[in-house]
């Protein structure tokens, strides 16, 4: 039994150590015809375009039909075969690299879930006709395209494994609050922020919120803030940026008060820091008794 390739096409360098799009194809299958029981050293997702076919992996066998996609992860003994009555025509799509694992693996598709059903066809076909027709071209910009068309496939799958297994929170309004208060930080360090600030954005009384943060991270809101900004200065020292202009761009305008910080913190000045440790970050520990709210 045998498999008709209608449409393939592959990366130029066909790297599958460097490369993160690998290959693309469309077939259709004979009756009966598989694969397998094989184990591929990347991923392949297949979208099942018409017909019906199965899929054993891990011990379980997925029946499929049209609008269901099967996807095949690295060093995973996989095996499918097309229906006798209804062989499948599918496309396909092969990749690796950690961007990726990492966008399955938030989308909670996994060896133990490999199975996303029922997305129409006008939802992913053309975004998988388009990652062929990039990748056949050759070039790095028509590279650049099929890896975004791609991530549209993926995003499409997250949204329908979504629906089908809503995520479920178990967060109190009190952790969202502080989650919050944590992500303005992070992203506003080098603003003036304060206290007030900090507690009007989580809608808190200011004691309350410091008793909460510290409770969850063990230390106040500002000495977190100070860590980050600390954090932060270490990266810019290592990147030989000035002390003083280092100390501004993650908050601190008094380059005095920033060294003294630092050295307290960091268990040495800025500038030793900058010619010892160079690109290595140093750990920083904040008291909360040293920190005024």
């Amino acid at each position: 039994m045998t498999e008709k390739l209608e449409q393939f096409a592959f990366h130029p360098s066909f790297d599958p150590q460097v490369d993160e799009l690998l290959f693309a194809g469309q077939s259709q299958t004979d009756p009966l015809h598989y694969m397998g029981p094989l184990i591929h050293a990347h991923y392949i997702v297949h979208y099942v375009i018409s017909g019906k076919g199965s899929v054993t992996m891990r011990g379980a066998t997925y029946q499929l039909a049209a609008g269901d996609s099967f996807f095949i992860f690295p060093e995973e003994s996989v095996r499918y075969e097309a229906n006798q009555h209804e062989p499948w025509r599918y496309c396909w799509i092969g990749f690796k690299g950690n961007r990726f694992k990492h966008l399955l693996q938030a989308s909670r598709i996994t060896p133990e879930q490999p199975i996303v059903r029922s997305i129409p066809q006008e939802d992913v076909i053309d975004h998988y006709q388009a990652v062929r027709d990039q990748l056949a071209k050759g070039s790095l910009p028509a590279s650049m395209l099929a890896v975004g068309y791609f991530q549209l496939i993926l995003a499409r799958y997250s949204a329908e494994r979504e629906l089908q297994q809503p995520r479920r929170t178990y967060k109190t309004p009190a952790q969202l609050a502080i989650d919050e208060v944590i992500a303005y930080i992070d992203f506003n360090y080098p603003l003036p922020i304060t206290i007030a600030e900090l507690a009007d954005r989580a809608g808190y009384h200011r004691s309350h919120l410091t008793k909460l943060f510290k409770q969850m991270h063990g230390m106040s809101p500002l000495a977190y803030l100070i860590k980050v900004r600390l954090e932060q200065a270490q990266l810019l020292l290592a990147q030989h940026i000035p002390v003083h202009q280092a100390a501004q761009a993650v908050g601190f305008h008094d380059a005095l008060y920033f060294s003294k910080l630092f050295k307290r913190h960091v268990g040495m000045t800025p500038s030793h820091y900058q010619a010892a440790y160079g690109h290595q970050t140093l750990d920083v520990t904040i008291t909360n008794d040293e920190v005024k709210e």
